[in-house]
């Protein structure tokens, strides 16, 4: 009875462990909510930012809308509204640029400003003020930075990274690195103990974890934003391929009517780094199994791909941010071969094809509700030739 009641300790300690692993993202398109509606939005410290598009050289130079903020002003989570979502063990992931290094510059501050310690920039170094210096890294002036912050409350190591390399590590012994009794965390904001250590810059992206997020997956968050991968959640919707027949269609009239075809749609639908969004290929939940209803879509492109013989075209696939981000990653790949090996069942040449996956880093509408979080559930269609 004793090992009994013992495994069904262990087995709910593992599950409460797995379900905890939260993330939050602010990603500053007009808004300083949380993308998923479920954590507090952020609260402007001194004078309100305001929000501008720039062009981001990590993202390929693409277009986003981000928070600019004046000198000594910033943002601050209120960790108590969240219900203490970040504890002793955390990892803070934030992509934004200083116009001033030139001395101390607070990135993140636990203390609500009562203490000189904490996260900064110094002469192009990473610094935990004044536990641990990191090596030259490459944040320069006025120039957007992968800056990642993380803490194991059972080892209380943390660490500091920078495009995805560590550059920071110590043993935070005495909680430097753990939001106080004041139960807020502030960013960019100066300590009322050193004044003068506070640049205005511009801030396109924050991620929160209640975990602590392993090296590899840093990396492969700075290299995602290096392919330009990330995007605004706030981005026009390309255009949409709609189903040849209504659903109210009887079978009969349908089998005499010829499908719509690709021919019929604006030129520039057709044009030559055109993204059309495939929105009526659908998939059964979690696999890469076409469903039938897919059938009228997927002739239509094939229909596109016969009447323009030398078109060459990358097929993407998206998901939404439910689930293990490395699942929704390889699901959406297998989601693009799936449709690839349609095509060439039908006769189209492999090499005209070519395919990536992007799992859930390219959203087009909010995750927060079903109903816009399906939208981003997606293939879509690039012409790279015609």
């Amino acid at each position: 009875m004793r090992c009994f009641l013992f495994l069904l300790v262990a087995i709910w300690a593992f599950v409460s462990g797995v379900q905890a692993q939260r993330m939050g993202v602010y990603r500053f398109d007009t808004t300083l909510e949380e993308e998923s509606g479920k954590l507090p939005a952020f609260k402007p410290l001194g004078q309100p930012g305001t929000y501008q598009e720039e062009k981001l050289p990590e993202l390929k130079n693409a277009k986003r809308t981000v928070y600019a903020f004046e000198k000594n002003c910033g943002l601050q989570f209120d960790n108590r509204a969240a219900n203490g979502f970040l504890g002793g063990s955390y990892t803070i992931e934030i992509y934004f640029r200083f116009l001033a290094l030139d001395s101390w510059k607070r990135v993140i501050d636990f203390k609500n400003r009562k203490s000189d310690n904490g996260c900064y920039v110094y002469e192009g170094k990473l610094n935990f003020y004044n536990f641990a210096m990191g090596t030259k890294a490459p944040v320069n002036p006025n120039e957007y930075t992968h800056y990642v912050v993380s803490r194991d409350a059972k080892t209380q190591q943390l660490k500091m990274y920078v495009d995805g390399e560590s550059k920071v590590q110590f043993t935070d012994k005495f909680d430097q690195g753990v939001i106080d009794d004041d139960g807020v965390l502030n960013f960019f904001f100066d300590d009322l103990i050193v004044k003068e250590e506070a640049s205005e810059g511009a801030v396109a992206m924050i991620k929160i974890y209640d975990y602590v997020v392993d090296p590899a997956t840093i990396k492969r968050g700075f290299l995602l934003l290096n392919e330009g991968i990330t995007k605004s959640i706030a981005v026009k919707t390309p255009p949409v391929i709609t189903p040849a027949l209504p659903a109210a269609t009887p079978p009969v009239a349908a089998a005499t009517e010829k499908p719509k075809s690709y021919t019929n749609f604006e030129e520039k639908a057709v044009a030559i780094g055109a993204s059309i969004v495939l929105n009526n290929i659908r998939f059964v939940q979690s696999k890469a199994e076409l469903l039938p209803e897919s059938d009228a879509e997927l002739n239509h492109l094939w229909e596109f791909m016969r009447e323009h013989p030398t078109a060459e075209i990358e097929l993407q696939g998206h998901t939404d941010n439910q689930g293990d981000f490395d699942l929704n990653l390889a699901l959406s790949k297998q989601r693009v071969e799936a449709v690839k090996a349609f095509l060439v069942s039908k006769g189209v040449a492999a090499q005209r094809i070519s395919g990536r996956g992007f799992g859930s880093t390219r959203p087009i509408a909010n995750n927060n509700r079903e109903e816009t979080r399906r939208l981003n559930r997606r293939v879509e269609l690039v012409i790279k030739k015609i």
